[in-house]
């Protein structure tokens, strides 16, 4: 081949080659955005609260927030932007404040980039089966708690103890019951009954 020819040859080389090299770059992203997308995770476990709640553990692969839903379906709060990565016990903030105790959602959700959480546009991260990647937790406000303490202790402290009807009645819970039936009827009754008859009756004699 000569010169003439082999220039055209490697720029259609060239070209072949770039279009390759984009199109294994552009498979590579897809890939790294799913993979991504797929490994976010959280966990929110059970837990007393009014004004805030903490989610044990969520991962962003791309960075994003963690958004706080009641029971009825209503957002009540966001954390502050967090970095790609997994976080450790995340707080956020809750308003209005839990009147009463719930089941609760705690999402996943990315950052569409201006690190303020906006419900429309921060979406959810999504699993393999195109759900929201999200955990629930039953969370109870501090009254309930407080009331659930208080009648337990007030049943413990009201329940006798045990062995107490025994233990009164060999330590002479009824000792005057004891006492008084070994008075009328022991020994030393009767001899003071048979004497007293015996002088009834001589005096009787006498007579």
């Amino acid at each position: 081949m000569n010169a003439r020819n082999a220039l055209p040859a490697l720029a259609l080389l060239s070209v072949l080659v770039g279009a390759v090299a984009l199109a294994g770059g552009l498979a590579a992203g897809t890939a790294t955005a799913q993979t991504a997308n797929s490994s976010a995770d959280i966990s929110f476990n059970d837990q007393v609260g009014v004004e805030e709640v903490t989610v044990a553990e969520v991962t962003l692969p791309e960075g994003g927030f963690v958004a706080v839903y009641n029971s009825s379906g209503g957002l009540v709060g966001a954390s502050a932007y967090l970095e790609a990565g997994t976080h450790e016990n995340v707080t956020v903030a809750v308003s209005p404040a839990f009147s009463r105790s719930q089941v609760v959602v705690a999402e996943a959700h990315r950052n569409n980039g201006s690190e303020s959480f906006n419900a429309s546009a921060d979406l959810a991260y999504t699993n393999e089966n195109a759900q929201a990647v999200a955990d629930t937790a039953y969370v109870a406000t501090e009254e309930f708690s407080r009331t659930t303490a208080t009648a337990t202790e007030t049943a413990t402290a009201t329940e006798p103890p045990t062995g107490t009807a025994a233990t009164t009645a060999s330590d002479g819970g009824d000792a005057t019951a004891t006492d008084s039936a070994t008075e009328t009827s022991g020994p030393g009754f009767t001899a003071v009954a048979a004497l007293v008859a015996l002088v009834g009756a001589a005096l009787l004699v006498r007579r």
